[in-house]
This record gives C-alpha cells, sequence and structure tokens, in this order.
C-alpha cells in the first residue's frame, strides 16, 4: 500500500482536448517527474470517443501520482520542483483538484 494523489483537471476555456494533451504530457510532465520521492506518474485524458455523459464532462482529465509514504509525498510538495509544476499547472487548467488517497489492489 502507498499514498496516491487522484488529481482532477479541467482545462482553461477554449483549450481542445488534443491541445490539453499536447500541453500536460508533452511540456507539464516533465515538472512532476523532478519530485525525488515519486514512485509513479499517470496522465488519463478524457477521451472524446466514448463517454457515458452527454455534453461538456465535469473533468478533462485526472492524473495519479504515487509514493511509498506520507512523508515521502510531503517532502516532495515541500521542494521547488513542487512549486513550479503547480504554477504551472495552472497556466492551463481552470480547475484542479486533488483527492489524496490510500491504494488498495484488489484480487
Amino acid at each position: 500500500m502507498g499514498i496516491k494523489l487522484i488529481a482532477l483537471l479541467k482545462a482553461k476555456p477554449g483549450m481542445s482536448l488534443e491541445d490539453l494533451k499536447r500541453r500536460w504530457v508533452d511540456e507539464h510532465a516533465s515538472f512532476t517527474l523532478k519530485f525525488k520521492n515519486l514512485k509513479g506518474y499517470r496522465i488519463n485524458i478524457a477521451s472524446e470517443e466514448y463517454q457515458e455523459i452527454e455534453g461538456q464532462l465535469p473533468f478533462d482529465g485526472t492524473a495519479e501520482l504515487w509514493w511509498d509514504s506520507i512523508e515521502e509525498m510531503k517532502a516532495d510538495f515541500a521542494s521547488p520542483e513542487a512549486e513550479a509544476a503547480v504554477a504551472d499547472a495552472r497556466k492551463f487548467s481552470s480547475e484542479l483538484i486533488h483527492i489524496y488517497t490510500v491504494e488498495h489492489i484488489a484480487r
């Protein structure tokens, strides 16, 4: 079991999902990957091809970041790398919600 952050992100108005993908995956990820204790990082962009919700989605994507412990996560969050990552995320997101979880793997 580890600690996992689930981020829910809404793109800035007028930004397409393709623009969001380019900005988040190709540019922003490099900021987050500098976290010293980070064990994994996944970015998930909403699919335009299929959704169960009609109309505009409440979020355009999610990210999963995980660490072995809450202490490691807090150490990364106190770093200059985290400050830079948050500042960059604010440039392309209109809403960003973090949910901190303890991961349980179903078998």
